[in-house]
């Protein structure tokens, strides 16, 4: 085997071929390649990291709703328990009013029987009158006219 110059010289270009396309297409091509595979690592990373911070944030709302949850049923209850408080002092009001009513109609029912005696008083006093002009006129002893006296009276201020 002969090794002339043609083959040197395809030996020469395909050695500088190699490089160059090393060089120039290989090497760019791996870089991008790396490139590429670098950016996919890091989407899927920040894909990672939103799953992440997506689970975070729906552990958080779920705590927020329930201290809001907490929160209204501790209103709701406070509320329940003022409504109670209004609805016992409204009823202690009314049994005040009326117990206040009762009582003033009990005075005025007493005020009545006041006003009653005193007219039935007067009436016995009329009677006695009457009676003692009727005993003038009959002229009776002391006996029957302190008898008759004290039976008006007694007729009188025992019905008062």
């Amino acid at each position: 085997m002969s090794i002339d110059l043609t083959f040197i010289g395809q030996i020469v270009v395909f050695l500088t071929l190699l490089f160059l396309l090393k060089k120039y297409l290989y090497g760019p091509l791996s870089d991008l390649m790396e490139q590429r595979s670098a950016r996919i690592a890091e989407g899927l990373a920040a894909a990672d990291a939103g799953k992440e911070a997506k689970a975070k944030a729906d552990a958080e709302v779920a705590a927020r709703m329930q201290e809001a949850r907490k929160k209204a049923q501790e209103i709701l209850a406070a509320a329940e328990k003022r409504a109670a408080e209004i609805e016992e002092e409204v009823t202690g009001k009314a049994r005040d009013e009326a117990t206040q009513i009762v009582e003033a109609a009990r005075e005025e029912v007493g005020a009545e029987v006041n006003r009653a005696r005193q007219l039935l008083r007067k009436e016995v006093a009329g009677l006695a009158i009457a009676a003692a002009e009727r005993v003038l006129e009959s002229e009776l002893d002391a006996k029957r006219h302190t008898k008759l006296i004290d039976s008006v009276v007694a007729q009188g201020f025992g019905n008062a």
